[in-house]
């Protein structure tokens, strides 16, 4: 599926994902909420021993619970594959989508396609717990239907998002202190990262999906990490709330970022935007502060997040010198 399809699925779906993750529980089972710590070794899980299942986890389709420790796992989305084996349950991961390519052993999983999705395909795995990032086609209905405990994680938005689907997810796992434990690593590095930056006020951003001109805002997880560099995004202006809103040449040109940020996965670079008509003259295009970025590490908001935010930090401490 071509990623322009994927990115007008984010821009309809973050919404309402948004919007389903404000459910509160309403059972009397345990629940987990925990907050990320900054110290990669402190675990901020409030149960030290194992968790008594059934467990009641707060995901973004509401309350689901967890009937007993999974022990075959299908992951429909890149970033949860990453997330279960960086939790050390690599060993249970029974199923990925087409595009878990991270680590090498997630690739040599039998795989389904999370965008065509079928529910034989999934069930034929035999999985005691699905993770999905997107419930586009019912997904949770028909697995539900079907008798398959499944819970959703939606794109996140903040970090913040990044750190609490990691301990969510090591709770639904049985393992919410190595949830915690990955959590804080995360953070810590991304605030040291963060933290080493210099004075950027007044430098505005343009991060582009893709040739077509979608661009990320700051309600998008890239887009909050130039907010925090205190980057002004070009995109927000005219971002309906989709985090993901298709720009025109005109407005990007009238706009003259100083930095340009290409998430295509390669196809475009800083000879191919400067041949464009009129972008010759973008300030960013000028100075040459093009940067292509890593178009697995761009659109997944998983335990590698600390290398997007690392290459981010590179390009501006580069382009600030010119």
């Amino acid at each position: 599926m071509r990623k322009v399809e994927r990115v007008r699925r984010f821009a309809v779906c973050i919404p309402l994902l948004m919007v389903a993750a404000c459910g509160s529980p309403t059972s009397d089972l345990p629940t987990t909420t925990a907050t990320p710590t900054t110290d990669p070794a402190v675990s901020t899980t409030a149960v030290a021993p194992p968790p008594a299942f059934p467990l009641q986890i707060a995901t973004d389709n509401g309350p689901v619970t967890i009937p007993a420790p999974p022990q075959r796992i299908v992951s429909l989305s890149p970033t949860h594959t990453e997330m279960l084996y960086v939790l050390g349950v690599g060993d249970r991961v029974v199923g990925t989508d087409l595009y878990s390519n991270f680590p090498a052993e997630a690739g040599d999983t039998p795989k389904v396609d999370a965008f065509n999705f079928s529910a034989e395909a999934v069930a034929a795995l035999r999985p005691d717990l699905v993770v999905l990032a997107f419930d586009f086609q019912g997904e949770l209905e028909t697995l539900a239907s079907l008798g398959i405990t499944a819970i959703l994680l939606g794109p996140a938005t903040t970090l913040e998002d990044s750190y609490r689907q990691l301990e969510v997810l090591g709770a639904a796992v049985g393992e919410p202190a190595e949830g915690a434990r990955q959590a804080g690593i995360m953070q810590a590095e991304i605030d040291r990262l963060l933290g080493g930056v210099g004075q950027t006020t007044g430098l505005s951003v343009y991060h582009e999906v893709d040739a077509s001109l979608y661009a990320a805002s700051s309600t998008s997880l890239v887009g909050d990490i130039y907010r925090r560099l205190g980057l002004k995004n070009i995109a927000d202006g005219v971002d309906p709330g989709s985090g993901f809103p298709q720009l025109n040449p005109e407005y990007i040109i009238g706009e003259d970022p100083d930095l340009i940020f290409l998430d295509g996965g390669g196809k475009e670079t800083l000879a191919s935007v400067a041949a464009r008509p009129g972008w010759q003259s973008i300030t960013a295009v000028e100075r040459g502060a093009v940067t292509v970025l890593d178009e697995d590490l761009a659109g997944r908001w998983g335990p590698r997040t600390p290398q997007l935010v690392e290459a981010v930090v590179r390009a501006l401490q580069e382009s600030v010198t010119v």
